[in-house]
């Protein structure tokens, strides 16, 4: 949840996020596929999640390759700039999606993070 937005910046296929102020929710795998596990899972496997406050941190948004010219979903790229485009002007947007992201953690907090992901807008 980004709750304080510094600055926006978009490129063709890198969105870079500042902020002041955001929640994390960290999903963290904690075993294979296991269809007899009754607690929270991904995909099958079990999971915990975490929240994890990112205050002054960075998040880049690289363009994943199935949202790249040609791939199947490269319309929701567009879609991402677009919502990036709407954060930058000081609309409040939904959420960031990353997927297998680089996660730097310094003193409890995150710093930053980058990978392939997605800008969702609000209701999404």
């Amino acid at each position: 949840m980004l709750l304080k937005v510094k600055k926006v910046t978009i490129e063709e296929t890198v969105i870079t996020i500042v902020v002041g102020e955001a929640k994390t929710q960290i999903t963290l795998i904690k075993g294979d596929h296991d269809p007899d596990y009754q607690g929270d899972t991904w995909n099958g496997m079990p999971v915990t999640r975490v929240q994890v406050i990112s205050n002054e941190a960075t998040f880049t948004i690289k363009q994943d390759r199935n949202f790249a010219p040609g791939g199947g979903l490269a319309h929701l790229w567009k879609d991402c700039l677009k919502t990036a485009k709407d954060l930058q002007d000081g609309k409040e947007v939904g959420r960031i999606g990353f997927y297998h992201p680089d996660i730097v953690i310094k003193g409890n907090m995150i710093t930053s993070i980058t990978g392939g992901g997605f800008l969702y807008s609000k209701g999404k």
